[in-house]
């Protein structure tokens, strides 16, 4: 059986790799000092491998997130068939106190991932979307602080390092080929 006849023939989820994040959720945040003070947000990502990990990520890093998928995906951006509708993000807040307004965002971000995580799978496939729920070095490092309303905190710092799969990757690229082929190839017979 042909690679394009299966994909059609299976269903789209079976067809993700174990490392596609599936579902994020902010479980807290914690206040970072360095030129001026800042809140990030420590989410749990779980993939589809049920893998569970910590990634730490700021507003301004959903910020720029949000806006390079407005670029990609964004009817308004693009002309060709890959266009998809983005889940509202919530706007910047410039005046306030900034533990409250990290707070107050939590729900609205969660909203924005869980929508997010439930576009088609070619979106979750992007290597933007996947970069972004990625668990870099620089999260893996970090050991959160004791969540208040965890009744066990010690169960938040326990992560699972994933590592990333070169042969999905390949196959990935080996997927997006074939579909792109598809399309833009005419069939002589037509």
């Amino acid at each position: 059986m042909s690679l394009p006849r299966q994909l059609r023939d299976e269903s789209d989820f079976d067809q993700l790799p174990n490392n596609i994040p599936i579902s994020a959720a902010i479980a807290d945040i914690e206040e970072r000092t360095g030129f001026s003070a800042y809140y990030e947000f420590v989410i749990e990502v779980k993939t589809k491998g049920a893998s569970k990990y910590l990634i730490y990520r700021r507003y301004r890093r959903f910020f720029t997130f949000n806006e390079k998928l407005q670029e990609r995906f964004s009817a308004e951006n693009q002309t060709g068939p890959y266009t998809c509708l983005l889940p509202p993000f919530p706007g910047k807040v410039f005046m306030g106190n900034k533990k409250e307004i990290a707070e107050k965002r939590i729900p609205e971000l969660n909203s924005y991932m869980k929508k997010l995580l439930c576009l088609p799978t070619w979106v979750l496939l992007d290597d933007l979307i996947r970069m972004f729920f990625y668990q870099d070095e620089s999260d893996s490092k970090q050991v959160p602080e004791p969540c208040a309303a965890c009744p066990h905190p010690e169960s938040v710092s326990k992560t699972t390092k994933v590592k990333p799969d070169l042969l999905s990757s390949l196959e990935l690229r080996y997927i997006h080929f074939q579909i792109l082929s598809n399309l833009l190839i005419k069939d002589p017979s037509n």
